[in-house]
């Protein structure tokens, strides 16, 4: 069973085919009031805004932070945003976080949104993201310093996802308990779009 992720944080990590796209949008079907930043147009048939410039630049950051401001925290209705591809926005230190993802990131409980993100690689998301993430969803990893990195978070846990099933994940609660989870199966529903101006 998943955990509530109610007023939480979280990362989906993972190498691309594993699964991560799948447990998204079974976060954001079972959230009425949810919406993905779809990069790569991968969430037809839920709530999302198409995203314009899917580069890294400030073109791309700048849409990211009118839209965070705009329709997910102005708006005052989402209660859960995921941001796919967010290491395209939001890459390792030294480069700083865009500033309405730094706001998100602080206070996100504050404004009652549920927040995650997703990436392909830990090693290539900021840390600030990862390690201050409530939960983290980890589909397998082959990369040594991504193995590496996640041993730093709880032990065992590289080789862990390493040995991961196809289509399993694993779990890292609060507490840094990591659990293993079997794939997840999901419901098709109408498509609703964001546009923002």
């Amino acid at each position: 069973m998943l955990p509530d992720l109610t007023n939480k944080r979280f990362v989906i990590l993972g190498l691309q085919g594993t699964g991560k796209s799948y447990l998204a949008r079974h976060l954001l079907q079972h959230e009425q009031a949810s919406i993905a930043y779809d990069v790569l147009h991968e969430y037809q048939g839920l709530n999302r805004y198409i995203v314009k410039y899917r580069q890294h630049g400030q073109e791309g950051v700048d849409e990211l932070n009118l839209f965070v401001s705009k329709v997910v925290v102005g708006s005052k209705r989402i209660k859960l945003f995921v941001l796919d591809e967010a290491n395209r926005y939001c890459p390792p230190k030294p480069h700083p976080l865009p500033d309405a993802i730094l706001e998100l990131n602080d206070w996100q409980r504050h404004y009652g949104i549920s927040f995650g993100c997703i990436a392909r690689r830990p090693t290539q998301l900021h840390s600030d993201l990862v390690e201050l993430a409530h939960y983290m969803f980890i589909f397998q990893l082959k990369g040594r310093n991504d193995v590496a990195y996640l041993d730093t978070i709880a032990t065992g846990l590289g080789q862990q996802v390493l040995q991961l099933p196809q289509y399993h994940f694993v779990v890292v609660h609060p507490n840094h308990e990591v659990e293993l989870h079997p794939p997840i199966n999901i419901q098709q529903g109408g498509e609703t779009s964001t546009h923002c101006t």
